[in-house]
């Protein structure tokens, strides 16, 4: 069987495009004083995740590497964590004032990132390129179980 040349390789274009997506990212909310990591844990807490099992579920984290991020986030005071009155094993995690504005920042540089490394895409395509990575991630992928943390 012939080799396949590299720029059809799947897996190496992925791979490719995360990492220079999250550095680029990095760098940007790094001007901010935010990691992706917290950018998109404050994001799961806004979308309505209240408590630190649903926060890791929703923003794809296991619970060594979230806590971290979650105690870094408190030291910056963007948020807030208390016992849970209806589960005093389970925390609830709240957004403090500075974290909502913090996120408002912060999504505004992810997009603008977002669409500088999608400018080679027509709108239409960068729609339908969105679109078919979410039907990927929340198909058959979303019941594999990937240790650990890929941000």
């Amino acid at each position: 069987m012939a080799a396949r040349p590299l720029r059809d390789d799947l897996i190496l274009l992925l791979a490719v495009t995360a990492h220079v997506s999250k550095e680029t990212l990095e760098e940007q909310l790094a001007a901010m004083d935010l990691s992706v990591r917290e950018h998109v844990v404050l994001n799961a807490i806004a979308e309505g995740a209240p408590t630190q099992l649903a926060i890791a579920r929703k923003a794809g984290l296991d619970k060594s590497t979230l806590i971290p991020v979650l105690d870094q986030l408190e030291r910056k005071a963007l948020i807030e964590r208390r016992p849970d009155p209806a589960d005093r094993r389970a925390r609830v995690v709240t957004m403090t004032d500075a974290g909502r504005r913090s996120l408002t920042r912060s999504t505004r540089t992810v997009t603008r990132t977002e669409a500088d490394l999608l400018a080679d895409l027509t709108p239409d395509e960068r729609t339908q390129f969105l679109a078919l990575l979410q039907r990927i991630t929340e198909g058959r992928m979303a019941d594999m179980k990937v240790p650990g943390s890929c941000l």
